[in-house]
């Protein structure tokens, strides 16, 4: 969805809705959700609640799913450079990472 009042999450949100049930019934149903009063350029709990009623569950539970997964990858990658930064800073101090601090081994 090349739309400029889209910003980058919701642009792919619908961009994989538009793939799971074409570009004209996201258009369809951004238009429809507008008329009943929500927000257009928004995925989840505006267009999302149009495409259930027009389009089906199924639209509505493959965009859900790759979200879900783009978050829980996301969460993964942030809490690894955390602990590489940690590690790096523990490194500059001259700390020996690689040893336990406790007894536990």
């Amino acid at each position: 969805m090349n739309d400029p009042n889209l910003d980058a999450t919701n642009r792919a949100l619908m961009t994989f809705a538009a793939y799971n049930a074409g570009p004209g019934s996201v258009l369809k149903c951004r238009v429809l959700a507008k008329r009943d009063g929500l927000d257009p350029d928004l995925w989840f709990d505006n267009v999302e609640g149009e495409i259930a009623k027009t389009v089906g569950a199924e639209t509505v539970t493959y965009v859900g799913n790759i979200y879900k997964y783009y978050v829980a990858y996301s969460l993964l990658l942030e809490r690894k450079e955390a602990e590489e930064a940690a590690r790096r800073q523990l490194e500059q101090t001259g700390i020996d990472v690689g040893t336990p601090i406790s007894g536990n081994r």
